[in-house]
């Protein structure tokens, strides 16, 4: 009788913490959803795009976001722990280390976090962009011959498939530093591990709905999942081989300069700052552009504190370029590729202009690919329509807040919900649904507001491999569109998929 009373109270107690623990954002004034007392608004989440046990705010108010992503910045530096069954620590006492992903730039915070983005960030400039702009060139030299086979053949193929391929090639050799050959072997390592990794669809992974509302039993979870992964890998965890690989390739090119390659690893590995004061938020700010124009981060003072990136930092941020360029960069080129097979005006106008580019350029390289003024638009326009990551542009409260008419308590988190800022018609006019690559012409894309298009995020803590990513997709559908038409077969989804909010 006293043990069924006990478990009793507990429960109520426990009922009691989670509803005071749910009413927060309604104390603060805010409106949104009633969360259930279990899950909080994580089913909701798998089904109408909200979120969990934690208090988050869906800011959609460009102004306002341009206050908290960029003007007060230095009060929302952080990133909330959303994606993670972590729970958040009370204590200034550090986590365990977990290999592969405590010392990515996404989980750093505050000081650690600008150190870590200020020694990255010169990686990401134009210059760096041309070093490595032959090692993407390769690999798409296997996506083109992959192409002509099959069109040789006269058979129907899934080209989402082959940019899979691609991109995994293409991080595999700038980040991780190895040869892979996903794209003509089915059975290469990394791709294996890669498609086990991202393997699942989110409306059905029952365990992830269950970590993120449960946290204190992180542990168990975890262990769980692991036990999940080596199962679907034949008895090996495939983020142990991910970390042993990359591991393996660092402490190769420790030992000799004579194993160095012009990578993004290569980079990583070299890359050092003399001067954290100096480094204000536009030098941590990515951009698309081609400026090459680049602030030194060295000096010759030998009085100063130099940092640089342990192989703790380097390989956690190299399995982070990994998990960030790989599946994002292909979904996008699959969705541009749809857009441009429906659209065969916008696919001509491209054709006509990679031609015009390689009777004047005679190549296409990191700087040429940037001229085509219509491939961008039209990237760009696919990004809008189909943000490849729409749930991950967030930032943390780090004080309370007052904004006037609302007021934020620190420890908030603030999501950017991506995909509907890109379809509010009061942003984009009336016709937000339709592709008009014409949006982001010259003349049109001054008319944007900054804060509107949310594919890399915005602001200091945006997308650090934005280049990256615009290099890898424009020289390879200018490199396709050079040879051939995509067109449509009796497989191709006749509409493209719509998502209902």
């Amino acid at each position: 009788m006293w043990t069924f009373t006990l478990i009793a109270v507990a429960v109520a107690l426990w009922l009691l913490y989670r509803k005071r623990w749910f009413s927060t954002l309604k104390e603060m004034g805010i409106p949104g959803p009633e969360p259930n007392l279990l899950f909080g608004n994580t089913w909701e989440l798998v089904t109408k795009f909200l979120w969990e046990q934690k208090p988050v705010v869906l800011v959609a108010d460009v102004d306002l976001l341009k206050r908290i992503q960029v003007s007060d910045f230095h009060k929302f530096i952080n990133r909330p722990n959303l994606f993670s069954g972590r729970p958040e620590r009370k204590s200034g006492k550090p986590p365990p280390r977990v290999e592969g992903f405590s010392q990515q730039m996404i989980t750093l915070k505050d000081k650690r976090w600008k150190e870590i983005r200020s020694i990255i960030t010169p990686s990401f400039t134009a210059s760096k962009m041309k070093q490595m702009a032959p090692i993407m060139n390769s690999a798409i030299d296997s996506l083109v011959n992959n192409v002509e086979k099959k069109c040789a053949s006269g058979e129907e193929f899934d080209i989402y498939l082959m940019y899979q391929g691609l991109t995994m090639d293409v991080i595999g050799r700038t980040a991780f530093g190895i040869q892979t050959d996903a794209q003509n072997n089915p059975n290469d390592p990394l791709l294996r591990s890669s498609k086990i990794l991202f393997a699942g669809d989110l409306r059905r992974n029952y365990l992830f709905v269950l970590a993120i509302s449960f946290r204190a039993l992180n542990k168990f979870w975890t262990l769980l999942s692991r036990v999940r992964l080596v199962f679907m890998n034949k008895g090996t965890n495939p983020i142990k081989e991910l970390i042993q690989s990359v591991k393996e390739v660092i402490a190769l090119r420790r030992k000799s300069k004579e194993n160095a390659r012009p990578d993004l690893l290569q980079l990583m590995i070299e890359a050092e700052i003399d001067d954290l004061s100096t480094v204000s938020t536009d030098d941590l700010t990515a951009t698309g552009d081609t400026d090459s124009n680049e602030k030194r981060t060295k000096s010759s003072s030998s009085s100063k504190l130099i940092r640089r990136m342990t192989d703790a930092d380097i390989l956690d941020n190299s399995v982070l370029f990994f998990l960030a360029a790989y599946e994002t960069t292909s979904t996008a080129l699959a969705f541009t590729t749809h857009f441009l097979i429906y659209y065969p005006e916008a696919q001509e106008k491209i054709r006509k202009e990679v031609q015009q580019l390689l009777e004047t350029e005679g190549e296409l390289d990191y700087y040429s690919v940037n001229k085509l003024q219509y491939l961008d638009q039209v990237l760009q326009e696919s990004l809008r329509l189909y943000p490849p990551v729409y749930l991950f542009v967030s930032r943390e409260c780090g004080e309370d807040v007052d904004f006037g008419n609302i007021k934020f308590k620190e420890g908030l988190a603030v999501q950017v919900p991506a995909y509907y800022l890109h379809r509010n018609p009061d942003l984009w006019g009336p016709d937000v649904n339709e592709f008009k690559p014409e949006r982001f012409s010259p003349e049109n894309k001054a008319k944007i507001h900054p804060m509107a298009f949310q594919a890399f995020g915005a602001g200091p803590r945006n997308c650090v491999g934005m280049r990256f990513a615009y290099m890898e997709a424009k020289l390879a559908l200018a490199r396709l569109l050079s040879k051939y038409k995509f067109e449509s077969c009796s497989k191709t989804d006749k509409v493209i998929m719509h998502f209902n909010f």
